[in-house]
């Protein structure tokens, strides 16, 4: 647990030097706070799936939120590194630093949702980690191979909720979906799914933009394909394809694959 809050801390603090660095020195210089949001619903109306969904989004999305907003972290968090003995973590220079932060928009990046079920979480689990514990696949969403759940709405969400919160410019700036895909070497990839996806997550853009948020981009990811966190280059996201395979290079060629049409228009 330690580890944990120390690593976060660290993180925090970076982002905060280097933007109040930028904000001093090149005071017309725009940065911005960037997290990888995680959607949750509860897995059913029982009080305690809202109340563990509540306290994870609390941990993981929202108190970056207050610090890339109001250079403050969360009471809520605090309290929980002081119940176990962490705040020793938040040494007052470093509060100082974080106090002066302060974001000129807000991005993240977003490719799924999930359902929490409170009975998966043992009692006394670190609230960073109910995500993973309580899981529950969404029955009512797609999923891709990897139990990636394809989720416009959530995407609505997130934008609408993030400009209430913060009355910030928002910008998404990674979206896409990983898919197994194979080239023949003669035709070119059909990846209508992919084009499907995009147009179903830009519709709901639009609709945030409607309903008064301040959406000043979308980024898609991504241009070609690359190895994601863990390695893997089967799970693809690209508008454009590379010839090569997890375990052999090949010749490294790039495939435009039918969605670049898409994202040309």
């Amino acid at each position: 647990m330690r580890e944990l809050y120390q690593i976060q801390h660290n993180t925090i603090l970076a982002h905060c030097l280097v933007a109040n660095y930028i904000h001093q020195s090149k005071p017309d210089l725009k940065i911005g706070g960037m997290e990888a949001f995680q959607e949750a619903y509860p897995y059913s109306p029982l009080p305690t799936d809202v109340e563990v969904t509540r306290k994870y989004k609390e941990f993981v999305d929202y108190n970056l939120l207050r610090v890339f907003v109001e250079g403050k972290y969360s009471t809520e968090v605090i309290g929980f590194m002081k119940e176990n003995h962490l705040e020793d973590i938040l040494k007052p220079s470093d509060l100082l630093e974080i106090g002066n932060n302060r974001s000129d928009f807000i991005s993240f990046s977003y490719y799924t949702t999930s359902t929490l079920d409170s009975s998966q979480i043992p009692v006394g689990s670190i609230p960073n980690y109910y995500g993973q514990m309580g899981y529950k696949k969404n029955p009512y969403l797609l999923s891709n191979e990897w139990g990636w759940q394809i989720d416009p709405q959530g995407f609505y969400g997130i934008l609408i909720d993030l400009y209430n919160r913060t009355h910030l410019p928002i910008f998404p700036i990674e979206n896409g979906i990983g898919v197994r895909e194979n080239w023949d070497v003669q035709n070119q990839i059909d990846d209508s799914y992919r084009v499907q996806y995009h147009r179903s997550h830009i519709r709901a853009l639009k609709k945030a933009v409607r309903d008064g948020a301040n959406v000043i981009g979308y980024l898609g990811w991504g241009l070609i394909d690359i190895p994601s966190s863990k390695g893997n280059v089967d799970k693809r996201y690209g508008v454009v394809y590379v010839n090569r395979t997890n375990h052999e290079i090949l010749d490294l060629k790039r495939v435009p694959k039918k969605v670049i049409t898409g994202f040309r228009k």
